[in-house]
C-alpha cells in the first residue's frame, strides 16, 4: 500500500527525530512510503538511513506554485470551496493565517499524491501538517488520518472539521485522547484511538561494575517546562550527601545561560555538563553502550504546558536504562508499577535527589534495567505500534 506520511519538518530537520523509528517500520510494511514535511528546514535529509522516498516542497518555490496552479485548474470549484471553508470557519487567527500560507502547498501535494496513486495519507500533528493532509484528501478522495500529540491539540486549528473528515485520529496517550474528545464539537469520538509512539528495542546496555558513581542523562530542551532547575538543585543535594553523581544535560534552549549560572553558583561544574545538541543516532549509541546508569526528567506542569510521553525516556528504557521522572503530563502512562523506573512529585528537588540515590545499588539497577526493557517490549515497541498503525490505515 502506498502511504504518504506528512510531518512538520522530518526528515529535513532534527526536531522530529522521534518519528524516525516509526517511519522506518512503516517504510518496510508499506513497501512505498512517501514522507512530505510541511516546513522543511534543510536541503538534505538529516536521516540518511531512512529507506523511504522524501518530497521536499518549499511553500512558494516556483515548482510548488506550478503544481498548485495545475491542481487548481484541474478542480477550480473544489479548490475554491475548500479555500472558503478554511477562511470562513471560526478558529484561531494565527492558525488560519498558517493554513492560508500553506494552501498552495496543499494543492501541490494533492496533485503529487494523486499522480503517484497514494492510497492513504497520514499526518503527524493536528496543526499544519494535518491541514495539508485534510485539504489534499478532500481534493483527491484519498482516505487520511492523523496523529495528535500534545500542544497541537490546543492550537485550535480546525480540529472538529479534521475529525469529521479523517478516517481516524490516533492520539499518543489517554490524556491526549480526553483533550481531543473534549474539543471535538460533535465529531464522532469513536474515531479517536490511543496508540502510543514506539521506539526500537535494541540490545541491552551493559551494566557497570560496583564502586562507580551514578552517570545521569537528562535529554530535554532547555525550557522551563522541563524543570532543569530542580534537577540541578537535586544534584547539589546529592553532592552534599556525599553521593557521587555526574549528569549530562543534552539539549539546547533559552535557559542555557541561566542554567550555566545556577551550576556555577552551586559549585557543580565538575558534576554537571551542558553538552548542547547531540545527534540522535549518537545519543542512542551512547545509551546502548552503557554510558549512562539512569535517565532523569524533572518536568513541570502548568495549564496547557505539560509532557506527553517523552520519547527520550522510552529510548532510555529500551536500552535498559531506568528512569526517574516527575508525575506530570502523560508520563505515568509510561512509568507504571514494575517498570523499573520511579515517579516523583514535580518541583521537589529533595524527592528527586532521594529517588536518584535509590539507584546506587548495582543489583537493584540490574533488576530495574530488565524491568524497564520489559515495559517497552510490552507496550512501546515500535514494531508493534507502527504495525498497528499500518493495519488501521489498511482497513479504513
Amino acid at each position: 500500500m502506498k502511504v504518504a506520511y506528512l510531518t512538520s519538518q522530518f526528515p529535513f530537520g532534527f526536531a522530529e527525530a522521534f518519528l524516525e523509528a516509526e517511519a522506518a517500520v512503516l517504510a518496510e510494511l508499506c513497501g512505498d512510503l512517501l514522507v512530505v514535511p510541511a516546513r522543511p528546514k534543510s536541503r538534505e535529509s538529516r536521516f540518511p538511513g531512512l529507506h523511504a522516498r522524501c518530497l521536499r516542497l518549499s511553500a512558494y518555490a516556483p515548482g510548488t506554485m506550478f503544481l498548485a496552479l495545475r491542481e487548481f485548474v484541474r478542480s477550480p470549484v473544489r479548490a475554491l470551496s475548500l479555500l472558503i471553508r478554511i477562511t470562513g470557519a471560526r478558529y484561531r487567527r494565527s492558525a488560519k493565517l498558517k493554513n492560508l500560507i500553506l494552501f498552495p502547498k496543499a494543492l501541490a501535494v494533492a496533485g503529487v499524491l494523486r499522480a503517484q496513486r497514494v492510497e492513504h495519507i497520514h499526518a503527524h500533528w493536528l496543526s499544519t501538517p494535518s491541514t495539508i493532509a485534510y485539504l489534499a484528501a478532500e481534493l483527491t478522495g484519498i482516505p487520511w488520518s492523523c496523529t495528535a500529540h500534545r500542544f497541537d491539540i490546543f492550537e485550535d486549528n480546525l480540529l472538529p472539521e479534521k475529525m469529521k473528515s479523517a478516517r481516524f485520529v490516533r492520539v499518543i496517550s489517554a490524556r491526549s485522547r480526553a483533550l481531543v474528545v473534549m474539543r471535538r464539537d460533535g465529531a464522532p469520538s469513536e474515531r479517536c484511538t490511543v496508540l502510543h509512539m514506539g521506539v526500537a528495542l535494541g540490545a541491552a546496555a551493559p551494566q557497570p561494575g560496583p564502586g562507580q558513581g551514578l552517570r545521569l542523562l537528562c535529554a530535554a530542551s532547555l525550557r522551563p517546562v522541563k524543570g532543569h532547575r530542580y534537577l540541578v538543585d537535586a544534584l547539589a543535594h546529592l553532592r552534599d550527601r556525599g553521593i557521587p553523581v555526574h549528569c549530562d544535560l543534552v539539549g539546547e534552549g533559552p535557559l542555557r545561560t541561566e542554567l550555566a549560572r545556577q551550576i556555577r553558583a552551586l559549585a557543580l561544574p565538575d558534576r554537571v555538563c551542558l553538552r548542547g545538541s547531540v545527534p540522535h543516532d549518537v545519543l542512542l549509541a551512547e545509551l546502548a553502550s552503557g554510558a549512562y546508569d539512569l535517565a532523569v526528567l524533572a518536568s513541570t506542569e502548568a495549564g496547557t504546558e505539560f509532557e506527553g510521553i517523552p520519547v527520550a525516556l522510552m529510548e532510555a528504557m529500551a536500552a535498559g536504562v531506568p528512569c526517574v521522572a516527575t508525575a506530570t503530563g502523560s508520563i505515568p502512562e509510561l512509568i507504571a508499577p514494575d517498570s523499573g523506573s520511579v515517579l516523583v512529585p514535580q518541583r521537589d528537588a529533595t524527592a528527586l535527589a532521594a529517588a536518584i540515590a535509590s539507584f546506587r545499588d548495582p543489583a537493584f539497577r540490574d533488576l530495574a534495567a530488565r524491568q524497564a526493557r520489559g515495559r517497552i517490549a510490552s507496550a512501546f515497541d515500535v514494531h508493534d505500534t507502527a504495525g498497528r498503525l499500518y493495519h488501521m490505515m489498511a482497513v479504513t
